[in-house]
C-alpha cells in the first residue's frame, strides 16, 4: 500500500504544485471575504471528487468554512484541519504572486497555509485513487483563523467534531526541519486604556495627569511579570498616547501579548494583568482593560497526543524521511487547541516545511509537498 501511496503522489506532483499556485494568487485575507468563499470552494470541489459529503458554513460577510465527511468501513474515525485564510491584505498577490525560485516556492500564504491544504488534499486524494476506504474521514478547514475567529463558531465547531476522533491532523505551517508539533501556548491579546488629564507641559505641568508616564510604569510591571520557566510571557507590543510633545497626555493605551502553557495558568495570567491595571502611580489617571478573553487556548501535550506522534515518526522513518521527524512545543497558537480540549489526540504543524510565514519572504521546500502528503497518507492507513 505504501508503493502505491507514493507512486501516486510523486506522479501528481506537478498537479499539486499547479493547485499550490492557484490558491496562492487567490487574496484570502480578512478583508476579502469573497477570496475566502473561493478557496472554500475549490477546495469542496476537490473534496467532493474525493467521495466527500461537503457542507459549506458561511459568516456572511466575513467568512466561510469548510465540512466534509467521508465514512468508511472500520469504527475509526480519523479528522484533519486547518484555515483557508491569511494574514495578507487584498492585492498582495497581485503584487507579488506565487513563484518558485531555486527549488522554494513563495507567495502570500503560501507556507501559512495554503501548502497545508494542498498537502491535505493531495494525500486524500491518494487515498481514493487506490480506492482505501477503511476509516470515516472529517476534513474542517475553517476561514477564519488568522483572525482568532470572528465569533466563537468556528472554535465550536472544531470541539464538537473533534469529540471521539482516533486522531487529528492539523495541516498548519511545518518547520524548515520537519518536526511536528505536540504542544502550543494559548494566547491573549488584552488592551490597557489609561486615562489621565491634559495640561499645558510648560504653563500647568502640574495640574496634568500623564497617561503615558501611568503606562510607563505598567509596562516595566507586565514585563517583569514574565516567567520563562514556567512558560508565561508578557510583551507590551503597541503603545499610543498623547498628542503633541508640549501637553501632558491625557491619554493612553497599550495592546499586550500574554502567552501560557496551561489552561490552568489563564486566570493566573489574567489576575496578574488586573493587579498592575489596578496599581497606581500617576494621581488622577485610571485603568481599564478590553479585550481579555483566550485567543487561543494552550494545546497541551498529552500521553495520547504522544502515541498518534510516535506512529508519525515511524512511518517518517519508513518513507526514509530525514531528519527524523522530532516532537517540538511552541509558542503560537492553533485551533489544535479545541481538538485537543475536546479530547483528540492531535499532532499540529503537519504542513509543508518552511520559513518566515506571516511575511513577504515566506516560502516553501517544494519536495515538502509530496513528502508530507505521503507521510500523512501513510499515517492514517496505519491507525
Amino acid at each position: 500500500m505504501i508503493k502505491n501511496i507514493i507512486e501516486n503522489i510523486e506522479h501528481r506532483t506537478n498537479d499539486t504544485i499547479s493547485l499550490l499556485e492557484k490558491l496562492v494568487n487567490i487574496d484570502s485575507g480578512y478583508d476579502n471575504p469573497e477570496g475566502i468563499h473561493e478557496v472554500a470552494h475549490i477546495v469542496g470541489d476537490k473534496l467532493t471528487a474525493f467521495g466527500f459529503d461537503v457542507e459549506y458554513i458561511t459568516d456572511p460577510g466575513l467568512s466561510t468554512h469548510v465540512l466534509a465527511k467521508r465514512k468508511g468501513k472500520s469504527n475509526k474515525n480519523i479528522m484533519i484541519i486547518g484555515h483557508m485564510d491569511t494574514v495578507f491584505s487584498k492585492g498582495t498577490a497581485e503584487k507579488r504572486p506565487f513563484k518558485i525560485i531555486d527549488d522554494k516556492a513563495y507567495g502570500p500564504g503560501v507556507l501559512d497555509m495554503k501548502s497545508g491544504l494542498v498537502i491535505a488534499l493531495s494525500a486524500l486524494q491518494a487515498l481514493s485513487d487506490i480506492n482505501w476506504q477503511e476509516h470515516n474521514l472529517t476534513v474542517l478547514f475553517c476561514g477564519d483563523e488568522e483572525v482568532g475567529h470572528h465569533n466563537d463558531k468556528a472554535s465550536k465547531l472544531f470541539m464538537k467534531e473533534a469529540k471521539g476522533k482516533d486522531a487529528v491532523f492539523n495541516m498548519e505551517t511545518g518547520s524548515d526541519d520537519g518536526a511536528v508539533v505536540v504542544g502550543r501556548k494559548g494566547a491573549i491579546y488584552p488592551e490597557i486604556h489609561i486615562q489621565g488629564k491634559s495640561t499645558h507641559a510648560g504653563k500647568d505641568p502640574q495640574k496634568g495627569a500623564s497617561a503615558v508616564l501611568e503606562l510607563a510604569n505598567k509596562t516595566v510591571d507586565l514585563h517583569a511579570l514574565t516567567d520563562y520557566e514556567a512558560g508565561i510571557t508578557y510583551n507590551v507590543g503597541v503603545v499610543e498616547g498623547g498628542t503633541v510633545p508640549n501637553a501632558i497626555a491625557g491619554n493612553a493605551k497599550a495592546r499586550l501579548d500574554i502567552r501560557v502553557t496551561t489552561v490552568e495558568q489563564i486566570e493566573i495570567a489574567l489576575n496578574q494583568l488586573r493587579t498592575v491595571a489596578d496599581k497606581q502611580y500617576v494621581k488622577g489617571t485610571t485603568t481599564s482593560i478590553s479585550n481579555d478573553h483566550v485567543r487561543f487556548m494552550p494545546m497541551e501535550k498529552t500521553e495520547q497526543t504522544m502515541k498518534l506522534f510516535q506512529v508519525v515518526q515511524d512511518q517518517g522513518k519508513q518513507l526514509g524521511i530525514e531528519p527524523e521527524i522530532q516532537p517540538i512545543t511552541v509558542g503560537g497558537g492553533s485551533d489544535s487547541c479545541w481538538t485537543v480540549m475536546a479530547g483528540a489526540p492531535t499532532v499540529c504543524a503537519m504542513g509543508a516545511r518552511g520559513e518566515l510565514n506571516h511575511g513577504e519572504h515566506e516560502y516553501i521546500h517544494l519536495f515538502s509537498l509530496d513528502e508530507r502528503a505521503k507521510l500523512l497518507a501513510c499515517t492514517i492507513t496505519a491507525l
